[in-house]
C-alpha cells in the first residue's frame, strides 16, 4: 500500500469513529510513547559523582563557568555548595579545574600584578596589594588539615611623625572548620605567627581569628595557664611517639615486621624550677702564709726611730780609722808584693742585738654555692615497655619443605636488646627511668584457607549484581513498548476497524447462518422493495418511511453511515 491509501485508510477510520473515541485513542497513543520516550531517557540518563564539595559562592560560580565552557552536564547540591558530574569524566575534570586553579575558594592572589595596568595610583596600588596578601595569607591556610576555607582581613600599619598617633597594624582571620570543633591552641598559635610574619608591623597579639559560628580562638590573657598545660600535653604526645618510632624502627630488623610492640610514657615538668644550693666545707684549707725573720745590730739599727739621723750609717770609732788607713796602706803595699793584715768588717766592730721572727697564716672555709634553673616542659621521667613476640626459626623439612617454628627468646638476647633500647632512648636510671623488656608470644590468628575459585553460577550472580540494574531497565523499556504495542494500540486499532465495517441486517427465518447484510445489500433490499411497489404508486412512500423507521431503530448506526454515504455522494 503506498501513502494515498494508507492516508484515505486514516480518514476513512477518523470518519467511522466518533470524536470520543478519537480523543480516547490519541490520549492512549501520547501515554504509551511519554512511556517509552522517559524509559528511555531514564534508561540513558548518566550517573553522576562528586567532583567538588564544600564550597563558597564565589568558587561554585568558578567552577559551573568551566564546566559550562567545557559544555559539560552537572547538578548542584546542597544549596550550591555542591558540583556533581557524570562519573566517566569526574577524574579527567579534576586535573581540569587543578590545572586552572579551581578551587581557589574565590580569593584573589598575587596573579593580580600578572596583568599591569597603566595608569594605576599609588592608592590603588596598596590595595592590590593588600588583596593579593590577603588572598595569598587565605588560600595558605585553607591548606591546613582541619581547615575548609579561611578569609583574611588586614588593616596595614599608618605611619606618623608623632608616635602617639601612629597606628600598628592589624589582622582578622576567620576560619570554616571541617569537623565544626575548636582548633588546638597550638594551630590558632601558629596561624596568629603566620599571618604576623606575613604582614609588615603586625604583632601576633593583633590577629584576632574566629571561625564560622562566632566562637574566639585566640586565646585571652587568662588562658595562659590552660595554653601552657596544652604545649605541655602535646611536647609530651611529641616525645613519647618519637620514641615509639625510634625503638620499633631499631628493632623490627631484628625481631622481624609487626612483632614488637612499644609503649612509652613521658613525665613532663608542669612548673618551672629556680633553686640556689650552698655547701660549707668544715675542714680549712690555709690560703696564705708570710714569715718575716730579723737578726743582728743591722737589725736594731734599722729598726731605730724613723728620722734622717737614724737612716745615716753608724759613726767610726778614732781606733778604726787608722785601721781604715792602713788598710788602704795594706792595699798598694799588696800592690807592691807585701802581704797585710784585712780590716775587719762593720759588722764585727758593732754592738750585737737579739734575732726576732715574725710568722702570718691566713685560712679560708670551703663554700660551693649552685644555682639551678628547671625549665617548664622538660623530661622529668621516662617509662618504655617492649614486648616482643617469639622467635621463628626456620627449619629445612626431610621433604624439602621450610617449616617455621617459634621459641622463646634466650636471656641473653633480651638483654642485649634491653641494652640497644636503653641507648636509644636515653635512658637516664638517676632520673627514675625505667624500661622492661619483656618476651610474650603474640596470639597469631589461624590462616584462612585460600578462597575458591568462583564457580560458573557465582561469576554469573556476579554479572547479575554488577550489570542486572541496567539490563533490567533495558528488558522493562521492551515489555512496556510491546505491551503498548500489541496491548493497547494494536487491539484499539482492530476495534475502530470493526466499527468502521457496517453490520449485516439479520438473515432470514430458518437460514442456517445468521449473517449481517453489508450497506450494499441493505441499499438494494430498499431498492428491491421500492421496485416492486413500481414507480408512481402512492404505497411507494410509505413502503419507504416504513423501511426507514424499522432500520433507525434495529440499526441506528448503520442508518447513520447510509445517510452519512449519501449526502457525500450528493456532495461529490
Amino acid at each position: 500500500m503506498n501513502i494515498e491509501q494508507q492516508i484515505a485508510h486514516l480518514k476513512k477510520l477518523a470518519a467511522a469513529l466518533s470524536p470520543r473515541q478519537i480523543a480516547g485513542l490519541v490520549a492512549v497513543f501520547v501515554g504509551v510513547v511519554g512511556v517509552v520516550v522517559g524509559s528511555a531517557y531514564w534508561l540513558s540518563r548518566p550517573t553522576y559523582t562528586l567532583l567538588v564539595a564544600d564550597m563558597d559562592a564565589e568558587t561554585a560560580s568558578s567552577v559551573v563557568s568551566k564546566l559550562k565552557d567545557e559544555k559539560v552536564p552537572y547538578q548542584l547540591g546542597d544549596g550550591g555548595r555542591t558540583v556533581s558530574v557524570p562519573v566517566e569524566r569526574a577524574d579527567e575534570l579534576r586535573l581540569s579545574l587543578a590545572s586552572g586553579g579551581l578551587p581557589s575558594a574565590g580569593r584573589i592572589g598575587f596573579e593580580i600584578f600578572d596583568r599591569p595596568a597603566f595608569g594605576t595610583t599609588e592608592f590603588l596600588e596598596h590595595v592590590n596589594y593588600r588583596r593579593a596578601l590577603e588572598g595569598e595569607l587565605a588560600r595558605t591556610i585553607g591548606t591546613l588539615s582541619e581547615v575548609a576555607s579561611a578569609r583574611v582581613h588586614i588593616a596595614m600599619a599608618k605611619d606618623s611623625l608623632f608616635v602617639d598617633q601612629e597606628q600598628p597594624a592589624k589582622a582578622s582571620v576567620v576560619l570554616r572548620l571541617k569537623s565544626n570543633r575548636p582548633l588546638a591552641p597550638s594551630t590558632v598559635k601558629g596561624i596568629a605567627n603566620l599571618v604576623a610574619g606575613a604582614v609588615e608591623s603586625l604583632r601576633p597579639e593583633s590577629v584576632v581569628i574566629l571561625d564560622t559560628y562566632g566562637r574566639s580562638l585566640t586565646p585571652e590573657d587568662g588562658d595562659d595557664d590552660d595554653a601552657g598545660s596544652t604545649a605541655d600535653v602535646d611536647r609530651q604526645q611529641r616525645i613519647e611517639h618519637d620514641l615509639s618510632s625510634r625503638v620499633v624502627a631499631l628493632l623490627e630488623p631484628v625481631v622481624g615486621p609487626g612483632r614488637v610492640r612499644v609503649n612509652v610514657a613521658a613525665h613532663i615538668n608542669s612548673s618551672a624550677v629556680d633553686e640556689t644550693e650552698e655547701h660549707w666545707d668544715p675542714e680549712t684549707v690555709v690560703r696564705s702564709k708570710q714569715t718575716s725573720t730579723e737578726t743582728g745590730a743591722l737589725a736594731s739599727v734599722a729598726g731605730g726611730v724613723a728620722g734622717a739621723r737614724a737612716n745615716q750609717p753608724p759613726a767610726l770609732s778614732t781606733s778604726t780609722a787608722p785601721k781604715t788607713a792602713n788598710a788602704g796602706a795594706a792595699a798598694s803595699g799588696a800592690k807592691a808584693g807585701t802581704v797585710s793584715t784585712p780590716a775587719p768588717s762593720l759588722a764585727a766592730t758593732l754592738p750585737s742585738a737579739p734575732s726576732r721572727m715574725s710568722e702570718t697564716t691566713n685560712y679560708e672555709v670551703g663554700h660551693v654555692t649552685r644555682h639551678t634553673v628547671s625549665p617548664q616542659g622538660g623530661l622529668a621521667r621516662l617509662s618504655v615497655a617492649v614486648i616482643l613476640d617469639d622467635e621463628r626459626v626456620s627449619a629445612k623439612g626431610s621433604d624439602g619443605t621450610v617449616q617455621t617454628t617459634t621459641r622463646p627468646w634466650d636471656t641473653k638476647d633480651v638483654q642485649r636488646i634491653h641494652d640497644l633500647v636503653a641507648a636509644a632512648v636515653g635512658l637516664d636510671p638517676q632520673r627514675g627511668d625505667q624500661l622492661t623488656v619483656e618476651n610474650i608470644a603474640f596470639d597469631v590468628p589461624a590462616a584462612e584457607p585460600p578462597a575458591p575459585r568462583p564457580t560458573v553460577v557465582q561469576q554469573v550472580g556476579d554479572l547479575v549484581r554488577d550489570h542486572g540494574l541496567g539490563a533490567l531497565r533495558g528488558v522493562a523499556i521492551l515489555a512496556i513498548a510491546l505491551f503498548a504495542l500489541f496491548g493497547v494500540l494494536r487491539p484499539m486499532a482492530r476495534q475502530a476497524t470493526k466499527l468502521n465495517q457496517a453490520p449485516a441486517l439479520p438473515a432470514p427465518a430458518g437460514t442456517a447462518a445468521a449473517r449481517l447484510p453489508t450497506v450494499q445489500e441493505m441499499e438494494g433490499q430498499i431498492e428491491a422493495e421500492l421496485d416492486a411497489v413500481g414507480p408512481g404508486n402512492p404505497r411507494r412512500l410509505p413502503v419507504l418511511t416504513k423501511r426507514v423507521a424499522k432500520l433507525a431503530n434495529d440499526e441506528p448506526e448503520q442508518l447513520a453511515r447510509i445517510v452519512r454515504g449519501w449526502i457525500a455522494e450528493d456532495e461529490h
